[in-house]
């Protein structure tokens, strides 16, 4: 998502004299309006995912506007889909805990209860294992089952980046970024202006 503004479109209203001026409000008020889609984008990628806003915000950049880069980006590339452990609550995050046996030798549970999307769901098949680097993981069997058959995969839980990529979040952002700068360069302009008194 990005956000940029075009300096021509004031220069004619105010005149070449109010350029660096124009400039700089543009710059503050592209940065302000910028933060604020950041904020609306974080939230509604949190809602949709069950994701924490903290987590979802350490992986966004700002690149800011300047005087002479009078556009902003959010980029959310390093907002990549997690291990369904972090899905898991913290209490049920051990080893086994789901493919432990009971007293007649079934499984206590058909697989791992998580609650990704918004909504518990058990993930039938999946098991918690400490892998080499010593995380849990949530897994699933692949391929043919037994003692000798069959790998292991990680299951995935929701991704922070594909939603923020969604033409409806596009959408919530491009309406957010549309309603904040109008507001935020009048602001910026104002208080350039009140410099000059």
């Amino acid at each position: 998502m990005q956000i940029k503004h075009d300096l021509d479109q004031l220069d004619k209203k105010l005149g070449k004299m109010a350029q660096g001026m124009i400039a700089k409000a543009a710059s503050q008020a592209i940065n302000k309006s910028l933060r604020s889609v950041n904020t609306a984008a974080i939230k509604a990628v949190s809602e949709e995912t069950t994701i924490k806003q903290k987590d979802i915000r350490q992986d966004h950049e700002l690149q800011l506007a300047n005087r002479n880069r009078l556009r902003g980006v959010v980029n959310a590339k390093k907002a990549r889909a997690k291990n369904l452990i972090k899905f898991v609550r913290p209490s049920q995050r051990k080893a086994n805990h789901f493919n432990a046996r009971n007293k007649r030798g079934g499984y206590k549970a058909p697989g791992v209860k998580a609650n990704a999307w918004g909504k518990t769901k058990v993930y039938r098949g999946s098991f918690i294992q400490r892998v080499s680097n010593g995380k849990l993981l949530v897994l699933a069997r692949t391929g043919k089952t037994g003692p000798r058959g069959g790998t292991t995969k990680g299951l995935i839980g929701p991704s922070p980046r594909g939603t923020f990529k969604s033409q409806r979040l596009q959408r919530v952002m491009e309406r957010q970024a549309r309603e904040r700068f109008r507001l935020e360069l009048t602001r910026s302009i104002n208080n350039e202006l009140r410099k000059l008194q």
